[in-house]
């Protein structure tokens, strides 16, 4: 008995060696009308020299592959079509779903360079998630990724506002699949220097990186469609669950837990569902001694996506988002007070939610898409002095609720043999109410802020597009116009863009206008209820290549003139332009406003083939605003960018370690100078920018992550550590008038911060 006992151990043992660990990849190809490409070819590589796997698509374009776990190279090819080249990492037990458009091109450019993005991506940036969880320091938040590319700077470690090209975060617009939404991240306040909410950004996305497939990002120029973001749009793609069968994800870290869950709806249709929710941990951080200011913080998210793909093509996908978050500051006993904010009991609360559905669908020779989101925000702060010592403040007060309804109707066709039609609208409808006030016992109206009211109206934004090839040489016109209903205010917004493609080069010459409505707070100072749109006249030219290697470099150089820029009628020099978390309520605002924002940009990139990539890449720009008699420096106007981000992977059987690094060296932030004396006597920070702008120290951070992945049969884990500011840099954020002080005081970005993560996919 013994003996057979041990035979049937050996025997299972032997079978548990045995099973072949795989992973899987399915998806669709389509081009760009939405037909689906019969016959396409998928191959993988895992090195440059030969192919281990590849399939054609089937008559519905849709494909599958089993791959051992691991990196690939993935090339998708059809002949008349631009080749499309994806990173991809495979794992054990789960199925990669992928979405792949190729554009059609003429026959002789079918020898151009294989590339991750379309001929006509001018000024795009698309970081897959997969990118997004390897890069350190993230916090699993695919905004702060794109700081590693030129010309993007974060506004202040707490926060994923970014800075680009020079322009305040106020000018960049937020969307989820391609409708706008209300500022989809948890703590709006977070990283402020008068730790109020802001209009884009926050503390981490509300949209957690296990539902995404990719962030696009259009910056330099927007191509026409896209409008009402003069920095540039970010638009967050939700990828489709897994539709063959139930996959899960349950993640730890130090900031948070994650649990997802994926699988078929209807496996014959191909539908599926996505849900994951997340509740944060971040407390955890703070007891370690993380310092974030000695605030409680929590929030939690839900987020999930519905996917059915029609039998003719395109698909219906409705989503939904919602998340709440808070922050607590108690006032410590007078006896432990070091600072001004120590006399403070301050509560921050906020709740966002949204409910979408985009669906694309073919009845003929068009090809149509329809969208339509509802979401909301309500915000609240209110900061309370324990002690009123004159003339300090003692109360503040802030309280929003916005509401936007957002949709668009596009539809496109093919014109002749290299020419499309793409025309459509957006209509934004806009709730938007605020209440803000700061309250001193020297009650001076000219020193102490009060905002209230509301501004309700339809954004409408029609629009036509029209692209040819020219022999090799493509062709893009467009018109887009702006109507805002609140004030009847308008704005026309030609583009025009040419790019030839070679067989390893990519030049493209673009301009445009884009015209961007205003912050809530600006339409509601007295008699300043009918500035109109800021527009900024945009020109790019970018060129892309293939070098030797599988290195692929990108520059580009722009210059964007700004007009209609609201500023204080009698006082040019309070600008808009330099607006970010402040208000402007003293005097009427009109649009005069004028700026100039130019510089060059490079980036060299090696995808994550053979175990190692790398980007390297640096900026030199520089961002003026006209106070009144000259051209000066914007509060953003940073000069520079510089960044080095570089991973290395091991790999032996089925388990992987991999050293990821990152270096960010870039201009100092600017502020305007504090009035000491105002300051002291109205009991709260002043800052006077009639003199312009003081540049802060140069800011340098180096983060590390190391990672840990073993695939078994059926599930995969890994483990990972990220370590921001390893070398706890101290990078100077703000210098403020600290009344319990009473001497101007300076404000430190985050030092070193541990996330320990645990991740399980099966």
């Amino acid at each position: 008995m013994r003996v057979v006992i041990l035979l049937i151990g050996l025997g299972l043992a032997s079978a548990i060696q045995a099973q072949e660990i795989t992973g899987k990849i399915a998806g669709k190809i389509q081009d760009a009308a939405g037909k689906m490409l019969s016959g396409a070819n998928v191959t993988a590589y895992q090195s440059v020299e030969s192919p281990v796997a590849g399939i054609a698509a089937d008559e519905a374009g849709k494909f599958a592959l089993q791959l051992a776990p691991g990196r690939y190279k993935l090339i998708v090819s059809f002949t008349g079509f631009q080749s499309r080249e994806s990173e991809l990492l495979v794992i054990a037990g789960k199925t990669t779903n992928l979405s792949i458009t190729l554009q059609e091109v003429p026959t002789e450019l079918e020898e151009i360079v294989v590339s991750p993005e379309p001929v006509n991506g001018t000024g795009l940036t698309s970081v897959s998630i997969e990118k997004t969880l390897r890069v350190p320091a993230n916090f699993f938040d695919p905004v702060r990724m794109l700081t590693s590319y030129p010309s993007v700077i974060a506004a202040n470690d707490q926060a994923n506002s970014i800075i680009v090209k020079g322009y305040s975060p106020n000018y960049v617009l937020w969307r989820v699949e391609g409708l706008d939404v209300v500022n989809p991240n948890h703590l709006a306040n977070a990283g402020t220097m008068g730790d109020k909410p802001t209009a884009n950004g926050g503390g981490v996305s509300i949209l957690s990186a296990q539902v995404l497939d990719r962030t696009d990002f259009n910056s330099g120029y927007l191509p026409t469609g896209l409008g009402n973001g003069l920095a540039g749009i970010m638009d967050m793609k939700l990828r489709a669950g897994a539709s063959d069968k139930m996959q899960y994800t349950a993640q730890a870290s130090l900031i948070g837990l994650d649990l997802a869950a994926e699988g078929p709806l209807n496996k014959q249709k191909g539908s599926s569902f996505l849900v994951n929710y997340r509740y944060s941990t971040i407390g955890l951080l703070s007891s370690m001694g993380v310092d974030f200011g000695d605030e409680a913080i929590n929030f939690q998210d839900l987020t999930f996506n519905v996917n059915a793909p029609h039998k003719k093509g395109g698909a219906l996908s409705v989503f939904g988002f919602m998340g709440s978050s808070k922050n607590v500051f108690e006032a410590k006993p007078e006896e432990a007070w070091e600072q001004e904010k120590d006399r403070y009991d301050i509560t921050f609360d906020g709740f966002t939610y949204g409910l979408g559905l985009v669906n694309h669908f073919k009845p003929g020779t068009w090809n149509f898409s329809v969208g339509l989101a509802y979401s909301s925000q309500l915000q609240n702060r209110n900061s309370q002095s324990v002690l009123v010592p004159v003339p300090h403040v003692y109360r503040e007060h802030y309280d929003s609720d916005n509401t936007m309804v957002s949709g668009f109707v596009k539809a496109n066709r093919k014109l002749g043999e290299y020419g499309s039609l793409e025309t459509g609208i957006r209509l934004n409808n806009y709730w938007q109410q605020l209440e803000s006030e700061t309250v001193t016992q020297l009650y001076l109206d000219v020193f102490t802020p009060y905002v209230k009211g509301s501004v309700n109206g339809l954004l409408m934004q029609p629009y036509a597009s029209f692209t040819q090839y020219v022999g090799t040489w493509q062709l893009n016109a467009g018109l887009q116009y702006a109507r805002f209903g609140y004030n009847n205010t308008d704005s026309w917004e030609p583009k025009l863009s040419v790019s030839k493609a070679f067989k390893k080069n990519t030049i493209t010459l673009s301009a445009g206008t884009t015209s961007q409505m205003q912050q809530t707070q600006n339409y509601l100072v007295v008699g300043s209820k009918g500035i109109g749109f800021t527009r900024s006249h945009q020109a790019l030219a970018e060129w892309k290549t293939q070098l030797p290697g599988d290195l692929k470099l990108k520059s580009s150089a722009f210059y964007h003139w700004i007009v209609n820029a609201p500023v204080v009628r009698d006082a040019p020099y309070y600008s808009s332009l330099n607006q970010w978390d402040g208000y402007i309520w003293n005097d009427t605002l009109v649009n005069t406003g004028k700026g100039r924002n130019y510089g060059v940009e490079a980036s060299l990139e090696k995808r994550f083939y053979n175990n190692l990539y790398f980007i390297l890449s640096g900026s030199r720009y520089e961002a003026k605003y006209y106070n009144g008699t000259t051209y000066t420096d914007g509060r953003f106007n940073t000069k520079f960018t510089s960044s080095l981000l570089v991973g290395k992977e091991w790999n032996k059987k089925n388990r992987s370690f991999g050293v990821h690094a990152r270096a960010l060296y870039l201009g100092g932030l600017r502020q305007a100078l504090v009035d000491a004396a105002v300051s002291q006597l109205v009991g709260t920070t002043i800052y006077n920018e009639q003199n312009g702008y003081l540049r802060l120290p140069d800011y340098f951070r180096t983060d590390l992550r190391v990672s840990w992945r073993k695939n078994k049969p059926g599930y995969t884990r890994t483990l990972s550590i990220d370590i921001q500011n390893v070398t706890s840099q101290q990078n100077t954020a703000f210098t403020y008038y600290d009344t319990f002080l009473q001497k101007e005081t300076t404000k430190y970005q985050l030092g070193i911060i541990p996330v320990l993560a645990y991740r399980v996919d099966f």
